[in-house]
């Protein structure tokens, strides 16, 4: 067997295989074989014909086409086995040049062969991109301000709420069927019924809460507002909402009292509220590290992408980002349809996947050069964590167990 390579972008290897008449002769013999078994003539069991009868019945084409297949399947297999080649998407093969066998002539065979090959990965100096940014880590702390506004949520979020006869103020619970409309039409999602919000609070363009200040339950309301630029909802930007309110009931707050009894109240392990205040503080310096360790380690990821050499194939980019389009369809399961369409997502998510999948090779590779293997606790681990069925996401949780255990290689020297 001859072959000649040639390598092209997107971790292409395109090549060219020769085999002579008595190196092909192997397979064609093997596929004509098994089609004379599959010969059918009356008066004979299947496959008992004289060999002579049974020949002329078969088609040699299709006995050419299995046999280039084979070589072809038994060919890259070699090569691959070789060169340290994994394929990441079925081969493509095209004949070239090929004589079939015609009486005692042996046929041989020259195709080509379009190969997609896992990508290699050049690596930047991942240990001292890693001591340059973990240098650069900020040194987190709860203040007493951020105690006391947690506390503040936890009081309003166990406020009784009392049916109030008169008009809404700043700060009551407003309930009411609302509708919405641009140019006429409706709002996709933009029909609440019995919808609650705190007013002064809610998340409606700016304005809103206002034009219900001094209004009763049984009111409505009807105003138009313009959607800032910067709105949440970007379809709506800059638009001109106009709004109707069915005011249902309007309430009152009536906290209680933050001592004591109130830390108890949340909780019997609490016995004074210095009790409570102390696990708060605890729990958000604990989420606060978290979180900086996530930015610090997201940093690194994207330095240690940017200064590595990576020749992405197509067809695993297009698969991370099928994948990720699907889990933002289920996130914005209840979002306007427009918001979910394909097209408009892969545009916004082309970008994000490309760093997803450069990640998980930048990492494996690191993991691949480091022999940094996760244990079967450790991946169990991981599996529980996330509440997952470990035999159906056996891989997912390796590959978030051996990520982990790249960055606490990266981070070891520097906590």
């Amino acid at each position: 067997m001859k072959e000649k390579h040639m390598q092209k972008p997107g971790s292409i290897r395109e090549v060219e295989i020769s085999l002579t008449g008595d190196e092909f002769e192997t397979y064609w013999k093997e596929a004509h074989e098994s089609a004379l078994e599959k010969v059918s003539l009356k008066g004979f069991r299947k496959g008992t014909a004289p060999k002579e009868l049974a020949d002329q019945a078969v088609d040699k084409d299709a006995v050419f086409h299995t046999a280039v297949e084979a070589a072809a399947r038994i060919n890259l297999k070699e090569l691959a086995e070789e060169n340290n080649w994994t394929f990441i998407d079925t081969p493509k093969i095209e004949v070239l040049e090929a004589t079939k066998k015609t009486g005692k002539e042996k046929p041989g065979l020259r195709y080509k062969a379009h190969l997609t090959i896992f990508p290699e990965v050049i690596l930047g100096e991942y240990k001292k991109i890693a001591e340059k940014v973990l240098k650069s880590k900020k040194e987190v702390s709860i203040s007493d301000e951020e105690i006391e506004k947690s506390l503040a949520w936890l009081r309003d979020s166990r406020a009784k709420q009392i049916l109030k006869n008169g008009t809404a103020e700043r700060g009551d619970v407003i309930e009411g069927d609302i509708s919405s409309m641009v140019d006429g039409k409706a709002i996709t999602g933009g029909d609440l019924k019995g919808d609650t919000f705190v007013l002064g609070q809610s998340r409606f363009v700016p304005g809103f809460d206002d034009m219900l200040i001094g209004k009763k339950a049984g009111e409505e309301a009807t105003f138009s507002l313009t959607a800032p630029n910067d709105y949440w909802q970007k379809d709506l930007q800059n638009k001109e909402i106009a709004f109707t309110v069915y005011i249902k009931g309007v309430y009152t707050r009536e906290f209680p009292p933050i001592d004591d009894a109130f830390a108890n109240m949340l909780s019997p392990q609490f016995k004074t509220l210095d009790d409570l205040k102390k696990n708060m503080r605890e729990g958000l310096l604990f989420e606060r590290k978290e979180k900086e360790k996530e930015r610090m380690r997201g940093e690194i990821l994207e330095k240690i992408i940017s200064e590595s050499k990576i020749d992405l194939p197509e067809v695993m980019a297009e698969k991370t980002l099928d994948a990720l389009v699907e889990e933002t369809k289920i996130l914005l399961k209840d979002a306007p349809e427009n918001m979910k369409e394909d097209t408009v997502l892969r545009k916004n998510l082309a970008e994000k996947a490309d760093k997803r999948i450069k990640g998980q090779l930048v990492l494996y590779a690191i993991a691949q050069k480091e022999a940094l293997e996760p244990t079967e606790e450790e991946v169990k681990e991981e599996a529980q964590r996330r509440n997952l069925d470990q035999t159906q996401y056996d891989d997912y949780s390796y590959g978030i167990a051996q990520h982990k255990k790249v960055f606490e290689f990266l981070e070891q020297n520097y906590e």
